[in-house]
């Protein structure tokens, strides 16, 4: 872009210059008036065609910084679709996290709550069989 500054100035320049030459060159020259017209048509010309080429490079200059930036627009939106994307599985995986923390904590909360009820032993737990209760009378184990 630094390019297209540089050249604007000089292009003004030459053709601002350009006409400055132009009339000078045909108000100091001693020619009849048919010649001078002609020669001012000319001229005019010259002139006009010149003015039509530097439109068409500036318009061609322009299209393809145009293209450039379209081109780098692009490639800008596609990186930031991946870190969008990036942060969105990266915030869904610290959000699971959280669930899975929510769900221990919940867990160690129950098992916590459970274990200060009174625990039976297995003997206790299990039923008690008719010898079991027998050899309990009389003392045996």
């Amino acid at each position: 872009m630094a390019e297209q500054k540089n050249g604007k100035p000089f292009v003004i320049g030459a053709v601002v210059g350009a006409v400055m030459g132009a009339a000078t060159a045909l108000l100091l020259a001693p020619k009849p008036g048919r010649e001078l017209r002609k020669d001012i048509a000319d001229q005019v010309t010259t002139l006009s065609d010149k003015t039509q080429e530097i439109a068409g490079q500036v318009s061609q200059s322009a299209h393809e910084v145009a293209r450039s930036i379209g081109s780098q627009t692009s490639d800008w939106v596609g990186k930031a679709r991946e870190v969008a994307q990036a942060v969105a599985s990266e915030v869904k995986s610290w959000k699971e996290a959280q669930a899975g923390e929510r769900a221990a904590e919940a867990t160690v909360s129950s098992l916590s709550e459970a274990s200060s009820e009174p625990v039976l032993s297995a003997d206790e737990a299990a039923p008690k069989t008719e010898a079991a209760e027998e050899r309990e009378t009389v003392g045996v184990k």
